[in-house]
């Protein structure tokens, strides 16, 4: 790539000059010199050299990224030719119709690089929207629509069209989504707009859009979607082989399943003839609003291109020139000789989870809410302390009170169970307030920058986002989280007012909400397509009709998790210190206060009958527990 090549009349170049300088505009403007140089370093030294055309082929590809492919045996994941496609695809941008698949050039690689790890920010407009469209692009199949007895385009009567210009990958949405079309365009558009060559990007266009539908295979997507699993917690600096050279049967069996869980929500049923695969419009719909985190994986696993093991990050101190410091080839080796241990997501605490594993949490971390600097869960940083659990603090409200509420920060609760038809379910709330307190103790989502979700995780994925609305907020009749001892836990429920001769019973509003029993061993959920009104919005599904279903559930585990963001500087440092040591100092007064009380009520040589009184009291306040212990009853 050489920055002093020009186009004396872009307007009148090919497609192939266009996109060279394209992606010599990419480079400079979205890569700092240093990461150029390393990008250069990685790519040439691994590049085939054909009679002068070096690239990469799909070994070197899965090799270098360090993705398992289909010339491995035995592989567990055969993600591979997966990431090949799409890198393929994406690097014929903007010309998929005329070049893709592309040849992974130094000059295709750049923009595959930009467009995968979202580095577009300075020459592209809405980037983020119509890299939907891009990713969509380069999974799906192309199926032709019958152009009619002539073969002709029938509306164009242009038959010369697809032989100039011969098509890779002609992909597109439904025939009558018009204006999904000129949106799709933008992206484009605006790359070229400046190198006066959108007549030359029009021309590329000009087969006409509503002759093909393409869909996605499910094979190829779930083979994406449990490599995204593996690799969800990987980090820019992380080695990949960390997350996938050691997976077991065990591990693989939950991920296909987490993977066909989410499948499942991209589905359409079969009235909207969705066998072919999966559909634009439900891709689209399920990425944006119901698993906005899904792709983020890809942006550090590309990133590695821009990190070369070979050459120095550090620049010694008082150097004048430019060119980083080259290790030898044995450094290089011995520094990835011994892979560390991913980081654990789990504090240490009282108890172990018997619902969450590995796969699990990579699935939480695509939809999760993160306050930091807008990446996923996972790749946040963000771990999980644990705050209560039925297997180890019994099914006691008392005992639950007791230890969510001195919990003062955001809080995952999860449960399991099966349903009526004898199915098992997984489903859970984020709150990103902490349980408060009062008269009828409800948490409000107000007080905090993100919003609380209501979600389900088997057996299909279905997330009912917070409502954003203030009046829902700032009614104190429909609380998004609800405690009480008499009836027991309520979500985006509307609580009425409570009388001297009757309980105030939790009554199911908006698109969601979620009762839990005061033993805590059932639960009723309800979802419904419709309804704004509530704490939780609708959740977002690829079926046209209306629904409206409630589930019961006999509970077999219930954990509360609590939400420790990263230290990103001293002041959340300070806050990430006061979730855990404020609920440990309430703990410790609440001991102290047992101490005191119990030497004041069972010592004070009172009969065995006020004794007894004074004890049963103090357990059902779960100050005194079995065997004199402290801190809650079970």
């Amino acid at each position: 790539m050489g920055l002093s090549q020009s186009v004396e009349d872009a307007g009148q170049s090919t497609p192939e000059a266009l996109s060279y300088i394209l992606a010599e505009r990419f480079a400079t403007k979205c890569f700092t010199p240093l990461e150029l140089t390393h990008f250069k370093d990685n790519f040439f030294s691994r590049a085939t050299d054909q009679n002068g055309l070096k690239y990469w082929n799909e070994k070197t590809l899965s090799d270098f990224l360090g993705i398992p492919d289909s010339s491995e045996t035995e592989c567990p994941l055969d993600a591979g030719p997966v990431i090949f496609r799409m890198v393929s695809y994406l690097g014929a941008f903007p010309f998929q119709k005329t070049l893709a698949p592309s040849v992974l050039t130094f000059d295709a690689m750049v923009k595959v690089v930009v467009l995968l790890t979202e580095r577009y920010g300075r020459v592209l407009r809405r980037g983020r929207r119509d890299r939907i469209r891009l990713l969509f692009g380069s999974l799906a199949d192309v199926g032709r629509k019958d152009l009619g007895p002539s073969g002709q385009d029938e509306e164009n009567g242009d038959d010369n069209a697809s032989k100039e210009h011969p098509s890779g990958y002609d992909i597109d949405q439904p025939a009558n989504d018009d204006e999904e079309d000129e949106d799709g365009d933008d992206l484009a558009l605006a790359a070229l707009e400046s190198l006066d060559a959108i007549e030359v990007f029009k021309h590329d266009q000009r087969v006409d859009r509503t002759v093909y539908e393409a869909h996605i295979s499910t094979d190829t997507f779930r083979r994406l979607l449990m490599l995204l699993f593996v690799i969800a917690p990987l980090k820019t600096l992380d080695d990949v082989r960390t997350y996938t050279g050691d997976l077991s049967a065990e591990r693989m069996e939950t991920v296909r399943n987490e993977a066909d869980n989410i499948l499942a929500a991209f589905i359409e049923d079969e009235a909207t003839g969705s066998g072919s695969g999966i559909s634009y419009k439900s891709f689209s719909k399920m990425v944006s609003n119901s698993l906005p985190h899904l792709f983020d994986p890809l942006t550090p696993l590309f990133e590695h291109i821009l990190f070369s093991k070979n050459l120095d990050l550090s620049q010694k101190r008082g150097r004048t020139d430019s060119t980083p410091s080259v290790h030898t080839e044995e450094q290089s080796e011995s520094d990835t000789s011994v892979l560390p241990s991913p980081p654990p997501v789990f504090l240490p605490g009282a108890f172990g989870s018997v619902i969450l594993n590995p796969s699990l949490i990579s699935h939480l971390s695509f939809f999760l809410p993160s306050t930091s600097r807008g990446l996923s869960f996972l790749q946040s940083g963000a771990q999980l302390h644990p705050v209560f659990s039925t297997v180890s603090h019994g099914s006691s409200l008392t005992s639950f009170s007791h230890n969510v509420l001195t919990w003062q920060a955001p809080s995952l609760m999860i449960l399991n169970g099966v349903t009526e038809e004898n199915k098992t379910i997984t489903l859970g709330a984020y709150l990103p307030s902490p349980w408060s307190s009062s008269h009828h103790s409800s948490s409000s989502s107000k007080t905090s920058d993100t919003l609380p979700s209501l979600f389900q995780l088997s057996p299909k994925h279905l997330l009912l986002p917070g409502n954003p609305s203030p009046s829902v907020h700032q009614n104190a009749t429909t609380p998004t989280a609800y405690l009480s001892t008499a009836t027991g836990l309520a979500l985006g429920c509307k609580i009425p007012p409570s009388s001297r001769t009757s309980i105030a019973q939790p009554i199911p509003h908006g698109a969601g909400s979620l009762l839990i029993d005061s033993s805590l061993e059932s639960a009723d959920l309800h979802v419904s397509t419709v309804g704004h009104d509530g704490a939780f919005l609708p959740p977002e599904i690829v079926s046209a009709s209306p629904t409206s279903e409630k589930t019961h559930i006999d509970i077999y585990n219930l954990e509360i998790w609590g939400v420790v963001q990263p230290e990103d500087s001293s002041a959340s440092t300070g806050q990430r210190q006061s979730a855990v040591e404020v609920q440990k100092a309430k703990w410790e007064f609440e001991a102290r206060e047992a101490e005191r009380r119990r030497n004041v009520n069972l010592n004070a040589g009172v009969g065995d009958s006020a004794r007894e009184s004074a004890r049963w009291l103090l357990e059902s306040a779960g100050l005194v527990g079995e065997s004199g212990r402290y801190g809650g009853s079970v």
